[in-house]
């Protein structure tokens, strides 16, 4: 589900990541806190003992060499794709396994990022970062870069979900933006704390934009050189893709010799897909899709939305329709939501009932209304994310769901 950021810059040959080397220039930061991925595809898996041994997956993308005596025992270990989050990695994620597990010896994992990783950037940004089971994500510094073989390799004795993050980058709050739509833009650094390694995420500085534009695609953007902006789609009524740059400067200090010195440029790009005026679009347990039919109406104070699409489909349900956030939860309790959507041919919902208790349990989620229009056309725009379940014969399994939405009211 990522569009990927584009950075430009120098190009460095061999180098390695043990500084920090980015100016967080913000006073205040937020740790990154986000949902686990859903696997994608099969996993890849090998028995490894005390003798040591490698796994990689098919295109060799990312590989965990496990050296003699790391381990007691033959050991399964596993690499798993799951869907990408652009909050933090360039593309793709994997989940290496079995977590929790004790190593004697650090084992080391190599990425071999490709030309699409570093479309218009510098080598000299990506840092290796990891997800803690808190849901928090880690930046590591510790690794080695070298451009020339195009690799990045980090010793661990830590499995998790692991990926390529980039230092800097454009913020937007969703990456569908529907016609005429006008959306925050906001440039940060992704950073770590001191203290915890935590990766957070920091605002630029305003002296040190140099300036946004829209490179194609369409549309406008207002607010000078802020680190803030505001970005407005064009018109249209066919699915397309705007590019959005924004030029940083002075991001890098001169605390190590071998990254760029103080005033270099930095080139940072994003891509949004421009929707029609009203679109449902959603993704459950990685599976994207985008809504053909949908309808969202107002019966007796409550609202319902439904879409589907190809083979998928979405529903949610609020027993309200004022603005805010209406948690997964009994439609009884004030500002509750309830949801529903298929994934393979199988239905999900936010809440399931246990086989041995009967008591019923609602999923972490939401839907969220931003603008709630008059019936007869006003526009309902807003989003939802959390997690659905499925019961089958007593077994419960979960994936998780996130979507937004822009559709004229019928009722």
């Amino acid at each position: 589900m990522i569009k990927l950021l584009y950075i430009a810059g120098w190009l460095i040959f061999t180098l390695s990541c043990k500084k920090n080397d980015t100016d967080t220039s913000s006073e205040t930061s937020t740790p990154l806190r986000t949902m686990p991925g859903q696997p994608i595809g099969a996993a890849t898996k090998a028995s490894i003992g005390v003798a040591g041994g490698s796994i990689a997956i098919p295109d060799q993308y990312i590989s965990v060499q496990v050296p003699a005596g790391a381990v007691d025992a033959e050991t399964e270990f596993s690499i798993q794709e799951v869907q990408p989050n652009a909050s933090v990695a360039t593309g793709r994620l994997f989940r290496i396994l079995p977590e929790g597990i004790t190593l004697k010896k650090p084992v080391e994992i190599t990425f071999k990022y490709t030309d699409t990783d570093i479309a218009g950037t510098d080598a000299a940004l990506l840092y290796p970062c990891f997800q803690s089971s808190d849901g928090l994500w880690h930046k590591v510094l510790d690794c080695t870069l070298d451009a020339a073989a195009k690799t990045l390799k980090v010793s661990t004795t830590h499995f998790s979900d692991w990926g390529i993050l980039r230092e800097v980058s454009i913020h937007a709050p969703k990456e569908e933006v529907g016609a005429n739509e006008e959306i925050d833009l906001t440039a940060f650094i992704l950073d770590e704390d001191a203290e915890t390694g935590i990766l957070i995420g920091s605002d630029i500085k305003r002296d040190q934009i140099v300036g946004w534009k829209v490179v194609a695609g369409g549309g406008s953007i207002s607010g000078g050189k802020n680190t803030t902006v505001k970005y407005k789609a064009p018109a249209t009524d066919k699915k397309s893709e705007a590019l959005i740059e924004v030029t940083v400067k002075n991001i890098v200090k001169r605390s190590d010799p071998k990254r760029p010195g103080n005033g270099g440029l930095v080139i940072v790009r994003r891509k949004l897909t421009i929707m029609p005026e009203e679109y449902v679009v959603w993704t459950i347990g990685g599976q994207k899709s985008t809504g053909i039919f949908f309808s969202i109406g107002v019966f007796n104070g409550q609202a319902i939305m439904t879409a589907t699409a190809a083979n998928e489909a979405i529903s949610f349900h609020t027993n309200g329709t004022v603005l805010g956030k209406y948690s997964f939860g009994k439609l009884t309790d004030p500002k509750k939501a309830t949801c529903t959507g298929t994934y393979q041919f199988k239905t999900y919902e936010s809440d399931y009932t246990e086989c041995e208790t009967f008591e019923k349990v609602y999923g972490e989620g939401a839907i969220v209304f931003e603008t709630f229009g008059e019936s007869g056309g006003g526009i309902v725009q807003g989003s939802f994310e959390g997690t659905l379940y499925k019961l089958d014969n007593c077994e419960v399994s979960a994936r998780s769901m996130y979507g937004s939405f822009r559709i004229r009211r019928t009722y």
